[in-house]
């Protein structure tokens, strides 16, 4: 009877031990979400429907994190040439795959961002506008 009492008690706490690791992962993401802001991204090639949102404002100074969300059959790359700031080497966001980069925009105006890797026919059309004004 002891010995049911404990298995019962075990099995309790195993239960308690996986909800509070999944819920402590889930506070936290959300933590630092809120102190960033975050940008969902959604890459597909331009006959597909290119970037989405085409057009992302930011505030200067303000820290951001952009999700780029390959829903596309094809690779994806991305950056803001302006302003120096792209996924690490020639790295490609493959179908299916998330990248994140985050920064802080350091000065005011329009950006044009970009796919790195060749995606298809229309490849020099899949392109977004950054505008970056002040608070």
């Amino acid at each position: 009877m002891q010995r049911k009492i404990m298995e019962i008690v075990a099995g309790f706490l195993v239960i308690l031990a996986t909800v509070g690791v999944i819920g402590g992962s889930l506070l936290y993401e959300d933590r630092l979400n809120r102190e960033v802001k975050t940008i969902e991204l959604l890459a597909e090639a331009p006959e597909r429907g290119n970037w989405n949102p085409p057009v992302i404002n930011l505030t200067k100074g303000e820290p951001v994190r952009i999700k780029i969300r390959n829903i596309d059959t094809v690779s994806h790359g991305f950056t803001i040439p302006e302003l120096g700031i792209g996924l690490a080497g020639a790295a490609e966001i493959k179908p299916g795959q998330v990248a994140t980069i985050d920064f802080v925009p350091q000065r005011t105006g329009t950006f044009k961002y970009m796919c790195t890797a060749w995606c298809s026919a229309q490849h020099m059309q899949m392109t977004g506008k950054i505008i970056i004004s002040e608070n």
